[in-house]
Parts: C-alpha cells; structure tokens; sequence
C-alpha cells in the first residue's frame, strides 16, 4: 500500500545504503514512470559551503537520485539550482554537486530566466520567471535539505523550489513581500507553478538553530518522500518538534491541497513520525511562543513590546571576511563595505531601509551575522557594526 509521505531510516550516505533507501522510499510515496522523459534533479544550494556543515543536500544524496533516475529510465537527466548571489558552478564545486553530476555522467544546468510559468490559483502571484531549463523537463524531482530557517523558521521541499528563479530574481522576491507572511504566501504560489514535482528529503543530516546557512549539523538518520510537497514538509516538521499549523506557509500550502489542517489525515510510513519524533531539536521559536520568555508575558505586553523590538542583523567585523555577499544580495540596499580605524571589514546598515528579509544572515559563509531583537530603533540612521563577540551579550550596536 502507498503513502502520502514515505519514512525510511538511513544511517549514512554510503552509496549502497543510499541506492536502496532512496528507491524504497520513491516506490513507496509512488514514483512516477519516467522512463524516457528529462527529468531535472534540483537539490539546495543555499552557497558555496562543504558537505558536512549541512548548509546543503549532500552530494551523495544527489548521485543517489541520479542512479535511481537511470535504474528507472529517464533519458536526460540535468542536475541544477541558482544560489542568491554566488556563480551556481563555484557553489556547486565546493558542495560537491559537479563532482557528483560528472561522475555520473549528467550535465549541470546554469539557471537563465525562462519563459513565464503560471498559477492561476496563485493569490499573491501568478506569472514567475523561473529557470528557462524548466522549459525542456518533464518532472522536477525536488532534493531538499532538513533546515530550520531564521524568517520562515522551517524549509523543505516548498522552499527548496523557491531556487528556481534564478540568481537575484530571488532578492527581488524579498522586497516585494517584505511582510513573511506574504511572502510565505509567494512560495506556494511558486510552488503551484512549477509543474510535476516529486520530492525526496536529505533528512540524514539535518541542521538545527540559526538555520539556512550558519546553524549546527544534527543527525536525524531518515529519508521521506512524496509527490505532495506540502505534505511532505507538514511530517518533516513535525518530527523535528514544530507544530506545523503554527507556520503560516506550511499551513497554506496544505490547505491549498483540500486537506483539514486541523486534521490532514497523511498517510505515513512505513516508519510512525511519532517514532522518530525529536524533542531537543534547536528550532526557530515564533515571537511570542508559549515556551519562550515573551510567551509568558500576558498579551497586552507581548503587543507593545512586538510594535518597538524587531530582531535585526548585527554583523561582526572580527569575524567578517568582506566578501561582500550580503551588500549584494541585499534587496533593500541597505548594506554598505568598508574597513574600521582598524582595518577590519565593517558592514554599516541604513536602518530605514533594511525590510527584515535577512538574506544577509541566510547567505554569510563565515557566521559574521547574527540576529538581536533591538529596543527603539531610530530610522534613518546608519549604524556601525557591534564589536562584541558573536553570540555575546557584549555592547550595544552604536548608532553613527
């Protein structure tokens, strides 16, 4: 009998263990025929970071799902994402994606804006430019990474499409619906546009806290699978401690499927999600979460502290290596370069203009960013970066 989501336990990314569990759990949440189509294979590339930091699908994971596709009897097979503002071959390099896509024997693909993919069921868009490579396959077959995420606190398999608008059409994204809620609402919208899609989830090694690109490695050991991607990442993020329904993305991308989020009723196995259910995993709390000190405080307080605090990039220039990627990618262009009495890099942010997308933090490839809920913020005013140690409770950011 077929699932809704299929759970297999893998321990490692050894070739042979993958091939099998890989193939069961497709078979399982029921793989579509694709012998003879082109098929492009799109794992998540956030940036340009090594394997074991778990900022991206492992590459085992991706050569895996290449074998299965052959063993299956696709034609043509691409492998290909757009990370933010890297060039997707250097980041593909050091992720171990080319290696992997030549030794298998299959094409990379640099993704170019295509010709407009529509959902007209889609509430805040309906028209996406997304990779013109689209144009030429038949399935996407989806290889998200397990992640939490700093703005939308969990990702998988819908934001994992999300790499389909190529380079920095993403950015723009961002400052169309600076609001995350909106925002959230564009990534299912995008999800609708892409077309067939199948989905099998690196869950092996997931990461935990200040996710996508700067949290901790944490072996979870599992694959899922599935033709929903909705229903996929609604289990994912369950097992990894959230309640799903409390992230407003997540709970309308499954509602958009006809499900009852109150009761969705997802077929799972054949693991239990209970099961394999982890209590200590390093989330992303919501403001206000029952949990939290803010969710303790009564409502009224939680309201006035919310309209005068947000949480905002402190960048720290003892660890910053000035590659300037988050002066990039930054939509808003609310981020200056420059170097300190010093010498140092320091990264000076117009606080008028930052719109709290935080694609900075989600792309730094050395942690020179994090994240502090700020009291009373003056706009317009620039300030230079907080000299304390990463993770401190050092000195104040100094308005300049």
């Amino acid at each position: 009998m077929g699932h809704d989501v299929s759970l297999f336990p893998c321990d490692a990314y050894d070739p042979d263990v993958l091939d099998s569990v890989m193939e069961k759990a497709a078979l399982a949440a029921g793989f579509p025929d694709v012998e003879g189509l082109t098929v492009l294979v799109k794992p998540n590339l956030l940036n340009a970071s090594p394997p074991e930091k778990a900022v991206t699908t492992h590459p085992e994971f991706v050569a895996a799902a290449i074998r299965l596709l052959k063993r299956k009897g696709a034609a043509r097979i691409l492998v290909g994402d757009s990370p933010a503002w890297q060039r997707s071959t250097l980041a593909a390099a050091t992720a171990g994606f080319l290696a992997a896509a030549k030794r298998e024997g299959v094409a990379w693909a640099d993704f170019k804006a295509g010709n407009p993919r529509t959902n007209l069921q889609g509430v805040a868009v309906q028209r996406f430019a997304m990779a013109s490579v689209l144009d030429e396959c038949d399935l996407v077959l989806n290889l998200p990474k397990l992640k939490t995420h700093r703005l939308m606190r969990y990702t998988g398999a819908v934001k994992n499409l999300f790499g389909l608008l190529p380079g920095t059409a993403k950015s723009g994204m961002h400052l169309r619906f600076p609001d995350k809620k909106r925002f959230g609402t564009m990534l299912v919208d995008l999800a609708g546009a892409v077309g067939p899609v199948f989905t099998i989830m690196d869950a092996i090694v997931a990461m935990e806290g200040e996710g996508p690109g700067s949290g901790t490695p944490r072996k979870l050991g599992l694959v899922l699978a599935s033709k929903d991607v909705a229903a996929l990442d609604w289990i994912a993020a369950g097992i990894i401690g959230y309640e799903a329904i409390s992230i407003p993305y997540l709970a309308e991308a499954l509602g958009r499927t006809g499900r009852n989020v109150a009761s969705p009723g997802i077929a799972v196995g054949p693991l239990s999600p209970d099961s394999v259910r982890v209590d200590d995993f390093d989330l992303i709390p919501a403001f206000g979460d029952k949990a939290t000190f803010m969710g303790k405080l009564p409502a009224s307080a939680r309201s006035l502290i919310g309209q005068i605090s947000t949480s905002r990039p402190s960048f720290d220039p003892n660890h910053c290596a000035g590659c300037s990627g988050c002066v990039r990618i930054c939509p808003a262009h609310a981020l200056a370069l420059s170097k300190n009495a010093a010498g140092k890099h320091q990264i000076r942010i117009d606080d008028s203009a930052c719109i709290l997308c935080y694609c900075c933090h989600e792309i730094c490839p050395v942690r020179a960013i994090s994240l502090r809920r700020i009291l009373f913020r003056l706009p317009g005013r620039a300030r230079k970066v907080d000299t304390s140690p990463m993770g401190s409770s050092g000195p104040a950011e100094k308005e300049g």
